[in-house]
């Protein structure tokens, strides 16, 4: 995720990323995005988060202590390095992401719309669609620390309401370009992915094998529901790709769980980077089959 005026912020006493996204007028989601790895729950005193202020932001007169900006170097993303002018090919969302992408028999989105204004309508798209399923995989994990962490009901109900928010999202990007029926459907079973998700991390934090592995077959049923209803809908979908790539975000998801409630926290962490990676190219593949409708 670019950012021309990204800062580091040290973090103190009593800090948290909801402070600290009022402090620097930015989200939460966007702070988690611009620094993969670190425990929302654990924010250690001294560590350095990268920020992106957003534009309200006015930075203290005479400057400040804590922060200092990195200038133009690069992008974080989820495999990039910030600070040292890295960049990567999975670089997170952003910059000129869509290029090139032509609907077959050479037309491009947007027939009324200038060269400049289709190229940014594709960019938009590409940019939308990789936004909403990194945020899947962020609340999820977040979720996941909640209800492994014992965290109290009432944080783990608010936390499990903005993961279901997620699956409205994506099916956000989908409405423009998908009958309105055939969105509710998506929607439902969106829907249905992100509590089956929550009710397979509560079920594997208990203890019940045969009810998790019960779970587990349904949640993969849901899944073929996805890909068949987007391979009805549009011939790009109906290849093994689009079943491949939502079974293998089943797969590393289900990993990363069971790591976590293993206490391989190591191993849970590193899953969850290829999984960054993984879900970067689903979405780039579903907009990818968006325009070429």
């Amino acid at each position: 995720m670019y950012c021309q005026n990204r800062m580091v912020h040290t973090v103190q006493e009593g800090d948290s990323l909801y402070r600290l996204a009022r402090q620097y007028h930015t989200t939460v989601t966007e702070l988690i995005l611009g620094n993969p790895g670190v425990n929302p729950y654990n924010l250690q005193v001294g560590m350095k988060l990268y920020v992106c202020p957003g534009e309200s932001y006015v930075p203290p007169q005479g400057g400040s202590a804590n922060t200092g900006n990195t200038g133009n170097s690069g992008s974080t993303g989820n495999t990039g390095n910030a600070g040292n002018g890295g960049n990567t090919s999975n670089a997170g969302v952003g910059g000129n992401i869509g290029i090139g992408v032509v609907i077959p028999g050479g037309q491009r989105p947007g027939g009324n719309q200038t060269a400049g204004e289709r190229q940014n309508s594709v960019n938009q798209l590409f940019e939308t669609m990789r936004l909403a399923w990194l945020e899947l995989i962020y609340w999820t994990r977040m979720y996941m620390m909640s209800v492994d962490s014992g965290a109290d009901a009432k944080e783990q109900y608010a936390v499990e309401g903005r993961l279901l928010e997620t699956a409205d999202a994506i099916t956000d990007v989908f409405a423009e370009r998908l009958p309105v029926a055939v969105t509710r459907q998506l929607r439902n079973l969106l829907v249905e992915h992100v509590e089956m998700t929550g009710q397979i991390i509560r079920t594997l934090k208990s203890g019940d094998k045969e009810n998790y592995e019960q779970q587990i077959r349904e949640w993969y049923a849901n899944a073929n529901q996805i890909a068949t209803l987007l391979a009805d809908q549009n011939p790009y979908f109906a290849g093994k790709e689009t079943r491949n790539l939502l079974l293998n975000y089943l797969d590393m998801t289900r990993e990363i769980i069971e790591h976590q409630m293993n206490g391989e926290y190591d191993q849970s962490i590193d899953t969850f980077r290829d999984l960054s990676d993984l879900v970067l190219e689903l979405a780039d593949y579903l907009a990818r089959g968006l325009l070429a409708r």
